[in-house]
């Protein structure tokens, strides 16, 4: 209970990260080929407003309830491209070829 009474006083903020995500996933759609990427990708960004909203509100001073809302909206924009460019740089990374170079040799499995 304690929990969706946190989430209602958030609801701004998450509606707000919601369209945000909405938004960016307009200039994503080569990334986002299935219903199940373009899900991760809102939730994403849904997840980025709602959690970092506040800190970031905090850090640039910014107070005013509709001005949050906004930050919420950045940060649910720019949430779900920054996670989907990790996505694809961890794709691009050769893991094993870093983890055999950072400790020693070996043939890959």
């Amino acid at each position: 209970m304690e929990l969706f009474q946190r989430l209602l006083d958030k609801a701004d903020w998450l509606l707000a990260g919601l369209i945000g995500a909405v938004v960016a996933s307009w200039w994503h759609k080569d990334d986002l080929t299935s219903w199940r990427a373009w899900a991760i990708f809102l939730i994403t960004g849904v997840a980025c407003a709602l959690y970092l909203t506040g800190i970031v509100s905090t850090y640039l001073g910014v107070t005013e309830p509709n001005n949050v809302a906004g930050v919420g909206f950045l940060l649910g924009t720019f949430g779900g491209s920054l996670m989907a460019a990790v996505n694809r740089a961890l794709k691009a990374a050769d893991l094993w070829a870093l983890i055999r170079q950072r400790f020693g040799g070996g043939n890959p499995p």
